[in-house]
């Protein structure tokens, strides 16, 4: 796991009331996750165990987000002065899954990388499912609403820049792309909104271009006498 990254600092101590678009955007992202793992599952039982780029693309957003969980929910719950010793609990329940979660992604790194037995490597991408939408389902049903209670408003905004980690246009469009693959068409404009106007821009002129090399490629397929598609 990389470094955590760094947060801004607090700007207001009052708790604030979950936007709309914050617990969107959290959805959005477990969404994505689920679907990559999905895939890779699928993979896993179909195709030799090689690394391949969804694999790393869904384990760098995995990263991502655990690190955003552990620099911003945990110390919340940990900090704030809550009835009972409930979100102690919740805290270290978290970590508990986290660590299950990492061991279970170097794991299946491994298999894919040759550096563990490749003939397990479905064994455990299973595992890693079951243990990652365990933990995107306790987040959302117990850590959400309790942090909700006592998390202030700029404790939302460092957990909003950590789950764009890294910041910037580039990443930005890279990360929109990500959440609204295979997204109906009305959830993903819902998506687009919680971006800023540059990253909305800069995603629309890749998606632009994508779709005209796509027609410019079929069209040279067309036209072509081979049969096997090397045009594209």
């Amino acid at each position: 796991m990389r470094p955590t990254p760094q947060l801004a600092r607090p700007r207001d101590d009052v708790p604030a009331h979950r936007p709309n678009s914050d617990l969107l955007l959290i959805r959005a992202v477990h969404d994505a996750l689920r679907r990559d793992l999905h895939r890779l599952v699928i993979r896993s039982l179909t195709c030799p165990p090689v690394v391949s780029p969804g694999w790393n693309r869904f384990l760098r957003h995995l990263t991502t987000t655990l690190d955003a969980d552990a620099a911003v929910l945990w110390p919340v719950l940990r900090k704030r002065q809550l009835p009972g010793p409930h979100h102690e609990l919740v805290a270290a329940e978290m970590e508990r899954r986290r660590r299950r979660i990492t061991l279970l992604a170097a794991t299946v790194d491994d298999c894919l990388t040759g550096r563990g037995p490749a003939s397990r490597t479905a064994e455990y991408m299973a595992d890693l499912d079951t243990a990652l939408t365990g933990y995107l389902d306790y987040e959302q049903a117990v850590v959400l609403p309790l942090a909700a209670n006592v998390i202030t408003a700029g404790e939302w905004a460092d957990l909003d820049a950590a789950q764009r980690h890294p910041l910037g246009v580039t990443s930005g469009v890279a990360l929109c792309a990500w959440l609204i693959d295979d997204m109906p068409p009305d959830r993903q404009q819902a998506i687009r909104k919680l971006f800023p106007p540059a990253v909305r821009l800069a995603h629309r002129w890749v998606g632009d271009r994508h779709r005209r090399r796509t027609r410019l490629a079929g069209l040279r397929y067309a036209s072509s006498d081979v049969p096997d598609g090397s045009m594209l």
